[in-house]
């Protein structure tokens, strides 16, 4: 089969290799469409990923091959995968906070396990989900990303009738607006230096959106459009700058949450304190990987507008070196076959 393979930081190619079978409780599913993370990108560019290593963990296809005391599912069927595998015996896994686990795996990030950017991918069947008629294929395939948000969200506790700045609009910022949208926010800003990202946020219902390059002050206007500042912020993206300027577009006693990774931000921990912020991190996702796919069943999220181009197994390493420059893109989608 072809498959996308990390060769060295930065570098990838299309090759020929082994086919998979499935062995013991495993199934082998033939890849729809695998979403490229920004995570993704950083990582590979940092060296990160080993030579050998197949990437790409939100995905969705159907079954192909069943492998030994399989139960209850059959050759043919829809599915998507949570990818975190996780030992369940640990102290985390135990509390179910199994993101935590010790021995965490993420196939096609971490743990030796082989990804999605291929025509076949192997996945354990504790990881599976069922994609409802409902949902496309193309919407399985972001249910991942949609789950980061949503944990976020719930972490937050945005109330019906608060108000909320989402800082970014790739992916994770634009379900991020989807979802506080749908939790009854008042007003949600966006802000994002991209406009292919802008208009993707109005689209999907941002109630104002600024271009952080075309305004000097950020801060000031949000200021101004709330009056007091808003009552979240979440920081959907890896800009240093943006952490401690989330903390300056909440009302005092008000929260932030971090999404984004990235490199190491300058803050100003005393501004924190006077005003009684609080900065929480928000990390994968808990239960919220089958409510995502729910929110797509009930047409409560959508990718519309979002995947800005959809692209053959062959194009991923050119896609990676656009990427690795320039973050204008929304959603890109591979289709292996």
């Amino acid at each position: 089969m072809k498959a996308c393979v990390v060769k060295g930081p930065g570098v990838v190619s299309v090759d020929d290799v082994p086919a998979l079978h499935a062995g013991l409780g495993e199934l082998v599913i033939k890849v729809a469409y695998c979403g490229i993370c920004g995570s993704d990108v950083r990582l590979l560019a940092e060296g990160f990923y080993p030579p050998g290593m197949i990437p790409g963990h939100e995905f969705s296809g159907t079954i192909y091959e069943v492998g030994p005391r399989v139960d209850g599912w059959n050759i043919g069927e829809r599915v998507t995968a949570n990818p975190g595998v996780r030992c369940k015996t640990c102290y985390y896994c135990v509390r179910g906070d199994w993101q935590h686990c010790h021995s965490l795996k993420t196939l096609g990030v971490y743990g030796d396990i082989q990804g999605a950017f291929a025509e076949y991918v192997k996945v354990g069947v504790d990881l599976l989900h069922r994609i409802p008629p409902e949902v496309t294929d193309k919407e399985a395939a972001c249910v991942e990303p949609c789950a980061v948000s949503l944990h976020a969200v719930r972490l937050s506790g945005l109330q019906v009738g608060d108000t909320a700045v989402v800082f970014g609009a790739g992916a994770i910022g634009l379900f991020t607006l989807q979802i506080v949208l749908s939790a009854g926010a008042k007003a949600v800003y966006v802000v994002e230096p991209w406009e292919k990202r802008r208009r993707a946020a109005v689209a999907l219902g941002a109630d104002y959106v600024i271009d952080p390059v075309q305004t000097p002050n950020v801060v000031a206007e949000l200021q101004n459009q709330t009056g007091v500042g808003t009552d979240v912020a979440y920081v959907c993206t890896a800009a240093p700058s943006v952490l401690q300027q989330a903390v300056d577009a909440v009302r005092p006693r008000g929260k932030v949450m971090e999404i984004g990774g990235g490199g190491p931000a300058t803050v100003i921990p005393e501004l924190w304190m006077w005003k009684e912020v609080q900065v929480c991190g928000s990390y994968a996702y808990l239960d919220e990987f089958g409510l995502a796919i729910e929110l797509f069943r009930q047409r409560k999220v959508t990718v519309d507008g979002m995947i800005s181009n959809i692209i053959p197994l062959e194009k991923i390493p050119q896609a990676f070196r656009d990427l690795a420059n320039s973050d204008s893109e929304v959603k890109l989608l591979v289709r292996p076959m």
